[in-house]
């Protein structure tokens, strides 16, 4: 006997997505997830354009977190020049995300993902009875939406990110503005924690064979080395010798590997990795929760998101105090095209995100591959979905749905 449970349109996660579930006699017998938004062939729209216009184009391919995919474009730029880039625009830069980070770390938490744990339809339904929690989401936020109109010059698609660094650097009095903001977001993000650390998260999933994410000696989006869990360490030029890609013939999306394994990325990934190199102040906070880490239990990347707030806005106060410091300093250097190959990794808020190009002499891009979360998350997604059947064989239809959709929105794919 056949039977098939449909999720035809996840809600509440940035993209757009369905599951589909077969059982025969009673037996699992395979877990599609399907990413349903159409090819835009973004690597493709690349081919012969300058190097100053590539920025503009890949950031295009996710409004939410556009400022991953141009500094990670401007990483491999950088790259391919050999250009040198003074450490105050990387501040700048490390400033600008935790702004990315703080808004949409909060749209998800507040907007996609507490209405499963607070028992309502949406956010919406929430705001009668809980005014005060709906208006802490907003405010943070609004903070990360500030921060990157003032670094960026727009909340969406700020067109002052360029290679090189920036078109303008902020005003004094504006790094005093986000000084401020970040002061203040602090509490509303002490409480985030204490929110999501307060909810009961069932077991969703077995353990993950395999983490990555971008490896440092304290927590960072940036780098140029990638961690295994499994111990292996490698560069960000061996990213494509390391994540395999395939075609999948029922997704838009890849379907992506490592060493053959599906492997976790995201807040999860990292708040294992760095769970001893936070700053004191979050290593003492993560002292006090309930919930304990390292773990394997995937609905716990919710809670990450929120220790990753905290750890990103005691940052962003240090980066504010140094750019002071230094002010007023150069914001862009000046490029030199050549040819050659570059690579750029950051973390974007929902995992490693990876760009490479190749460039001509005039610095026209003739080859490029990109390699997003998503495309990265679909392996993984569909593990957890099996191993939730696993754990759960006795849930109904209904259940099984509910359940289903609330792992995938874990993951915010």
């Amino acid at each position: 006997m056949r039977k098939e449970v449909n999720i035809n349109h996840l809600t509440r996660v940035e993209g757009h997505g369905a599951v589909s579930i077969v059982f025969e006699n009673d037996r699992l017998k395979e877990i599609k997830l399907r990413f349903t938004e159409g090819p835009r062939f973004f690597e493709y729209i690349t081919r012969e354009r300058l190097f100053t216009e590539v920025p503009k184009i890949v950031s295009r391919i996710c409004g939410i977190c556009y400022v991953s995919h141009r500094l990670a474009s401007c990483f491999a730029i950088e790259d391919a020049f050999k250009a040198g880039i003074p450490d105050e625009i990387k501040l700048l830069r490390e400033l600008l995300t935790v702004g990315e980070f703080l808004e949409s770390h909060a749209l998800h938490l507040y907007f996609l993902v507490l209405p499963d744990f607070m028992g309502y339809g949406s956010t919406l339904e929430m705001a009668n009875d809980y005014p005060n929690v709906v208006k802490r989401g907003f405010f943070i936020k609004d903070v990360g939406n500030r921060i990157m109109k003032i670094i960026g010059g727009k909340t969406v698609h700020g067109e002052n990110i360029v290679p090189g660094g920036f078109e303008s650097i902020p005003k004094k009095e504006e790094l005093e503005e986000i000084r401020e903001l970040l002061y203040r977001v602090i509490p509303e993000i002490e409480a985030t924690i204490s929110l999501f650390d307060s909810f009961n998260y069932e077991k969703t999933n077995k353990e993950h064979s395999l983490r990555l994410c971008i490896d440092s000696e304290k927590f960072s989006l940036i780098g140029d080395k990638l961690f295994l869990s499994d111990g292996t360490l490698f560069t960000k030029r061996e990213y494509e010798i390391f994540v395999e890609e395939k075609v999948s013939d029922y997704s838009t999306a890849k379907y992506s590997t490592i060493k053959g394994k599906p492997y976790l990325i995201g807040p999860l990934s990292r708040v294992n990795h760095y769970i001893e190199k936070f700053s004191g102040e979050v290593k003492k906070r993560i002292q006090t929760l309930k919930n304990r880490f390292p773990t394997d239990n995937t609905l716990l990347a919710n809670l990450s998101r929120a220790i990753e707030m905290l750890e990103l806005s005691y940052q962003g106060l240090d980066i504010v105090e140094d750019l002071l410091k230094s002010y007023p300093f150069t914001g862009k250097v000046k490029l030199h095209p050549k040819k050659g190959t570059g690579y750029g990794v950051k973390e974007a808020p929902r995992g490693t995100l990876y760009h490479r190009y190749t460039f001509d002499e005039e610095g026209r891009c003739i080859g490029a591959n990109i390699i997003t979360p998503t495309a990265q998350l679909q392996s993984v997604i569909e593990k957890d979905l099996k191993e939730l059947i696993e754990l759960y064989p006795e849930l109904n239809d209904s259940e099984l749905k509910k359940k289903a959709e609330i792992l995938v929105r874990a993951y915010d794919p």
